[in-house]
């Protein structure tokens, strides 16, 4: 079964290739962008269009080790408290034992 999904990954990461040199190949134009009175230089537009979504991508990444990180923080603080009130119930326990 992992050398099915080995072959299913290297698959798609091959069209995912295929696709961006095809797209690459065929979107040749010069382009230049402006933003806020500044103006990029004329390159191909596909090089924007691949750049963009390459960044979008590292930023998605980004986002997602960070919410990752923040979620993993709050459930270690939330296992320590657990882990003491678990703590106090058998202190509890025992002492209505004795008593």
């Amino acid at each position: 079964m992992l050398w099915l999904k080995r072959v299913l990954l290297i698959l798609v990461l091959l069209l995912v290739a295929l696709a961006t040199m095809d797209f690459m190949l065929e979107n040749q134009q010069a382009t230049s962008l402006q933003f806020l009175e500044m103006q990029s230089p004329a390159l191909p537009l596909s090089i924007y269009v691949v750049l963009a979504f390459i960044l979008g991508s590292v930023l998605g990444v980004f986002v997602g080790w960070l919410i990752t990180t923040r979620l993993r923080l709050k459930l270690m603080v939330q296992s320590n408290e657990l882990n003491r009130y678990r703590k106090e119930i058998d202190k509890l326990r025992t002492q209505a034992v004795k008593g």
